[in-house]
């Protein structure tokens, strides 16, 4: 709906009616787009609800439109002033998910857990990141991707890999708007999502960390300095929280703890992304500490639960206007080809984890892996991050495989966990019937 309305103001930009770089073009544009979402916010909820899918490629489509790929629209086609956003957004997300893990979720576990949490990181990104790097590394003979080195092949590869890990909430909050849900496989779902978005988070930061480059060189340090940059990375969230803790004592009003989390969250990416380390990490273990530590921690909880989905909605667009078309027809190829892949051996890894963690247990379902398909926000979140510091061909064929699997994923994961529910008896009526049956009740 953007798209066509904003298509005759590109038009007009594009046809010599105007400047390029006036400011009634970028206005213009600005309107419409604010108009199609004002017109779309009243059927998005209800076609999520209705159709059981996750919305928002809308968005990265969006993105794609007001970035470099639509030079015509001249609205984010310099994306070098709009670091500071994109560092907000990406460690927003990984704050959230660091306040989000605490003791007490910990502890209240159910058994087995931890035992899925761990084959599910590993298998999907074992598989899938040792498949990318002998396509992008180890058989270059074939053709289909330029000469790169290991530096570049690893790290696409490593993000590969931690994608393939990664899970989402967004699938389980979309049923759960819809049904009544309640029982033990779905709080066994829930907990081990919100785990392995820390785990994946952490393992994400890593690469950072092992194929590290700093700024305005195009090679990396050497190897030997990972477990240095690990511990700076590691150092620089922790000593931040520590930083931070004394001053959110107070009993601030929301709005100043929006502001306060503004600020914690900028200077924190900031300074990660300053030495070319990991944001989303540096800000989950921020969120570690704060959470544990700071008096209003929860209260931050709640203020970032908030505000999610308005990020969410940023950081697709933002997703979008990064990405960009690939050079030639082998570059299509490959990443067709990567993005097949990818998407077959995270089912079959996902697939091998579930029956594997419920090897000897008779309490658990050997097919969970129906409910722990969904990305979201993190795995966009690893992929803006990535794609913000390194560059290359094979890097955008890992990006651009990301996003379609990302796409593909929110429209298909809901419905398989809602069937996954189903089975496991812990889908209870639509709370449309529920909401009938009380207001009959009230009028009684």
């Amino acid at each position: 709906m953007a798209l066509v309305l904003a298509a005759p103001t590109a038009a007009f930009a594009a046809g010599g009616g105007g400047d390029k770089g006036t400011t009634t073009t970028v206005v213009s544009v600005l309107l419409v787009v604010g108009l199609a979402y004002l017109i779309a916010n009243f059927i998005v909820d209800r076609l999520q609800r209705m159709l059981l899918i996750v919305t928002g490629f809308e968005y990265l489509i969006l993105g794609v439109f007001l970035g470099p790929t639509v030079p015509a629209v001249h609205v984010l086609d310099n994306l070098s002033g709009m670091m500071p956003i994109i560092a907000l957004a990406a460690g927003w997300v990984g704050l959230l998910r660091g306040m989000d893990l605490d003791a007490a979720r910990l502890s209240n576990r159910p058994t087995g857990t931890m035992r899925v949490v761990v084959l599910h990181l590993l298998l999907p990104g074992a598989l899938v990141g040792g498949a990318a790097y002998y396509f992008f590394y180890l058989s270059q003979g074939m053709g289909l991707v330029p000469e790169v080195g290991w530096r570049e092949a690893g790290a696409s590869a490593f993000v590969l890999g931690c994608a393939a890990a990664s899970d989402s909430e967004a699938p389980y909050e979309i049923v759960a708007g819809r049904y009544e849900i309640q029982g033990p496989v779905a709080t066994q779902l829930r907990i081990v999502g919100q785990i392995s978005d820390v785990l994946v988070i952490l393992s994400f930061g890593i690469a950072f960390c092992l194929f590290h480059v700093p700024w305005g060189q195009t090679s990396g340090t050497d190897p030997e300095w990972t477990m240095n940059w690990l511990g700076i990375q590691i150092a620089l969230g922790i000593g931040l929280g520590a930083l931070f803790t004394p001053f959110l004592g107070g009993n601030e009003s929301p709005n100043g703890r929006f502001l306060a989390l503004v600020g914690i969250i900028t200077f924190a990416s900031g300074a990660a992304y300053f030495v070319q380390l990991s944001p989303l990490s540096v800000n989950v273990l921020l969120g570690l500490v704060l959470v544990r530590f700071a008096k209003t921690g929860r209260l931050m909880r709640e203020t970032l639960q908030t505000t999610e989905k308005p990020m969410n909605l940023i950081m697709l667009v933002l997703a979008g206007a990064l990405w960009h078309p690939l050079e030639n027809r082998d570059a299509w190829t490959a990443t067709a080809l990567v993005f097949g892949c990818f998407l077959l051996f995270r089912l079959v890894a996902k697939w091998l984890a579930s029956k594997v963690s419920a090897w000897g247990m008779t309490s658990m379902r050997n097919d969970l892996y129906r409910g722990l398909l969904g990305q979201g926000e993190v795995t966009l979140a690893m992929a803006i991050s990535f794609k913000v510091v390194y560059s290359g061909p094979v890097v955008d064929i890992a990006y651009t495989a990301i996003l379609a699997s990302v796409v593909v994923m929110d429209l298909v994961a809901p419905r398989l966990l809602r069937d996954l529910l189903v089975d496991a008896g812990d889908v209870g009526r639509e709370r449309s019937l529920v909401d009938a049956l009380e207001d009959a009740e009230g009028a009684a």
